[in-house]
């Protein structure tokens, strides 16, 4: 239950729209996380809110699931930011029996106070947040990096052996000549015959030199550059890191 409530959004829009181009998908910034408990039971779930712990430092740490005690089978709702503070706004306008009716349900522990996207935003300003583990200010200690690297020692020989065969099969398709079952992308024409062009065009006579200016750009310039970038020929979300 320690999952960050924007990585919950995340999720939930990759189950519904997994058959739908990333650029037809809604935004998780446009939708909120609501968390439905009862016929009066509607809860707005933030990474970040009035219930938010500021710790010594300025630190706070992102809300979770666990944060809110969302049990299991809870029922949870996305819906369009604009609803959702336009229905939250009703709910503010009820009677104090109304609200106090929701803050000691049974099945919430922590008490609900409505806030908006823009009360978020300002009340975030000047923080510094965290999701698990909080960040040390000074950089990590040498103990520290070597209880990291024995930890994670065996974890990343795991993801190695399970990557390996996909890194192959990748290496394979990209720089096998022998093998390939699909003609180079076109591209790579394109960039071959634009270094002839710059050849001719300032004298390069040397046939040497321009075979090194192919050899270095196509791994380095183009394939390093998709493989990092592959949202520049799919229509994905931009990874972090590759």
């Amino acid at each position: 239950m320690s999952i960050a409530l924007s990585y919950v959004k995340e999720k939930c829009l990759d189950a519904k729209y997994r058959t739908v181009p990333y650029s037809d998908r809604p935004s998780a910034n446009d939708l909120d996380l609501e968390w439905r408990t009862g016929i009066n039971g509607r809860m707005v779930l933030q990474d970040i809110d009035s219930t938010s712990r500021v710790e010594p430092g300025g630190w706070k740490r992102l809300n979770t699931l666990g944060h809110y005690n969302v049990p299991n089978n809870s029922v949870l709702m996305l819906t369009t930011r604009q609803s959702s503070l336009y229905n939250l706004s009703l709910l503010s306008e009820r009677s104090e029996k109304s609200t106090l009716s929701l803050k000691n349900s049974p099945t919430l522990s922590r008490p609900w106070v409505g806030t908006s996207s823009s009360s978020t935003s300002k009340d975030a300003e000047g923080q510094k947040l965290y999701h698990l583990v909080k960040p040390t200010e000074h950089g990590p200690s040498e103990n520290q990096e070597k209880m990291v690297t024995e930890i994670y020692l065996t974890r990343l020989l795991m993801m190695k052996g399970t990557l390996q065969k996909f890194i192959n099969d990748l290496l394979e398709a990209i720089f096998s000549t022998s093998s390939r079952s699909a003609p180079l992308p076109a591209a790579i024409k394109y960039m071959f015959d634009f270094m002839d062009e710059q050849a001719l065009e300032h004298g390069i006579t040397d046939a040497e030199v321009v075979h090194a200016w192919k050899s270095n750009a196509l791994p380095l310039r183009f394939w390093v550059n998709l493989i990092k970038n592959p949202h520049f020929v799919l229509d994905i979300q931009k990874p972090t890191k590759v």
